[in-house]
């Protein structure tokens, strides 16, 4: 395993770790929720503007990724607990579970975006680019594996969305 393995690995664990504590503590699972829908939303768009913003600015397109996931990231948080301010979401017991599932999407997607950023910045052909498909963490955590063999779990059930994620 690389340094990139284990900075991905210690990212999932200590952002799952975090944020079930805190659906705990804030005693329910929508703070975890919120938070992290609405920070998968500003990973996507962090991850399609940045390319348009930084030729626009003539500014590094790494650059400008890490500062919109930064600043939106940050609103990500502040909507994501005035969101569960409003619905005081809970399911009593199971609450440090889900928070737990919750954390790990939050730290998925912060993991996701610090090696995107890096990747961004040393380029495909970099010391981490080169060695990603070498590393089992990391290029779980690049590549959505999981999420793709799930959703195609779910065709295969025929409980996925009404179209096919191989066209396109």
């Amino acid at each position: 395993m690389f340094w990139f393995d284990w900075m991905s690995l210690a990212i999932l664990v200590g952002g799952a770790v975090i944020q079930t504590v805190r659906g705990i503590k804030a005693g329910g699972m929508g703070l975890p929720m919120f938070e992290s829908l609405c920070l998968v939303i500003v990973t996507v768009g962090a991850t399609n503007l940045s390319g348009g913003i930084a030729a626009a600015l003539h500014v590094q397109k790494a650059t400008v990724m890490a500062v919109m996931f930064i600043v939106l990231g940050i609103g990500a948080f502040l909507l994501g607990r005035w969101l569960y301010a409003i619905t005081d979401l809970s399911f009593q017991s199971m609450d440090g579970f889900f928070s737990f599932l919750f954390g790990l999407v939050t730290s998925y997607a912060i993991a996701h975006m610090v090696l995107r950023i890096i990747i961004e910045s040393q380029g495909v052909t970099g010391p981490v680019g080169s060695a990603l498909p070498n590393a089992p963490v990391a290029r779980e955590v690049f590549e959505f594996r999981w999420w793709n063999w799930i959703v195609g779990l779910l065709f295969k059930a025929k409980l996925g969305p009404d179209f096919n994620p191989d066209v396109g």
